[in-house]
């Protein structure tokens, strides 16, 4: 039976620990204040129901109906929420356990093979890499194949807290003139205009003062954008080459398990930044989206830096 490994990686006064299970961030650390939310018990991530922390993929957020057409194929998926699926069911890679394959003092290389299966075609080989600076960086570099044409949209779901255990405290900046709407069941309907609407992050705002602080949205980025979360004391960046980033706010987070400090995880107890394609891409050909082929060698890169003020 395999079990959890952590490995740990640092730079300067950063360190992060990263374990196999799910490829996740268990903590990410600016001298000795970690930033992440996590669980007290990290054998028990194999049980906990939701995503946290996990690397999700083949396939990050929403697919209406649970279901696609591809080259004239209808593929079927499992509904594992209401009537769609969502982080690719049974299938989702923060389910299973990753190998490590290359190690140094401030990187770690994981790569896992996910045979076909869960209605997404293709056997796909994925291989990430997480290395730290001494600038702040997390750096989260993916690299994939598959031996069938698939959609693909692969993300990380860590919770970020900034030291606070309230994520409506927190200051956000999120360059993106656009975001798509949704519907009661968070299914894309429309991409639209942030202008004079709640949705306007382009300038800094607590996250309380907007929609009672929830979020659970995909932004479109405008180039070069640079997201900025804040506290009055520390300060997460997020730079991606993806077209979108998820914002959820964690306004649906109520869980048995504890977290890492022993306090409960209650809604809003964190927040993550999901960069991403467009949700439900492969029943939208409006939307940005990509088809992994067979033979081609897809790689993206998202990073996180943290800083003092």
């Amino acid at each position: 039976m395999e079990k959890v490994e952590t490995y740990l990686i640092q730079a300067g006064s950063y360190k992060a620990e990263i374990i196999n299970y799910g490829a996740m961030i268990k903590s990410f650390y600016i001298d000795d204040i970690d930033v992440v939310l996590g669980l007290q018990d990290y054998d028990t991530f194999a049980s906990e129901r939701g995503f946290l922390s996990q690397v999700v993929g083949p396939f990050a957020n929403r697919i209406s109906n649970a279901q696609f057409e591809m080259d004239g194929i209808i593929y079927k998926l499992e509904n594992n929420r209401g009537s769609y699926n969502i982080h690719s069911g049974s299938r989702t890679f923060g389910k299973q356990f990753w190998s490590a394959v290359e190690k140094t003092d401030s990187s770690v290389t994981l790569f896992l093979h996910s045979p076909e299966s869960a209605g997404f075609p293709g056997d796909i080989d994925t291989t990430l890499k997480y290395s730290i600076t001494q600038e702040g960086e997390l750096k989260l570099h993916y690299t994939m194949t598959s031996t069938k044409k698939t959609p693909v949209n692969i993300t990380n779901h860590v919770y970020f807290t900034l030291g606070k255990k309230d994520s409506r405290e927190i200051n956000i900046t999120l360059p993106a003139d656009s975001y798509v709407a949704t519907d009661e069941e968070g299914i894309p309907t429309e991409i639209t205009s942030v202008e004079n609407t709640e949705f306007d992050l382009r300038k800094p705002v607590r996250v309380g003062s907007l929609r009672n602080g929830y979020f659970d949205h995909c932004f479109v980025l405008n180039k070069d954008a640079i997201i900025k979360a804040e506290t009055d004391a520390l300060v997460l960046t997020c730079t991606t080459d993806l077209p979108g980033v998820q914002f959820y706010t964690a306004g649906g987070m109520n869980k048995k398990e504890k977290a890492k400090d022993g306090s409960s995880l209650v809604p809003f107890s964190g927040f993550a930044l999901e960069s991403e394609y467009f949700p439900n891409f492969p029943n939208r050909p409006d939307f940005k989206g990509k088809y992994l082929m067979p033979g081609e060698i897809y790689e993206t890169e998202t990073v996180y830096q943290l800083n003092r003020k």
